[in-house]
């Protein structure tokens, strides 16, 4: 099991209840599946942002670029990478939000 399996479960938890606070109950199946695929577009579109910046970034390897060009690439494969994680738990607290809906 990953080390950090049981804080995203919490995680999305927080997710879920946020949203909760902020938006009602989906009022449908077909308006909670279109909340899903948002999410779900979020999380590809970020998705994709790390693997072009990692690519980017192993181009530059292997070109020998300076290290502060390879830090550059590096930070922001990071920093996609948490973004795609919070998008991909946003997924999960959708899915947990449209399951509570269908009781």
């Amino acid at each position: 099991m990953n080390v950090v399996e049981n804080d995203v479960r919490v995680l999305v938890g927080k997710e879920l209840a946020a949203a909760n606070e902020r938006f009602p109950q989906f009022h449908s199946q077909h308006e909670g599946w279109a909340v899903i695929l948002e999410e779900v577009n979020e999380l590809s579109a970020e998705t994709a942002l790390v693997e072009k910046t990692a690519n980017e970034l192993w181009e530059h390897i292997k070109s020998n670029k300076p290290s502060g060009v390879i830090e550059y690439d590096a930070d922001w494969v990071g920093r996609y990478a948490i973004n795609a994680a919070c998008e991909a738990i946003q997924v999960a607290a959708m899915c947990k939000k449209f399951l509570e809906m269908e009781g």
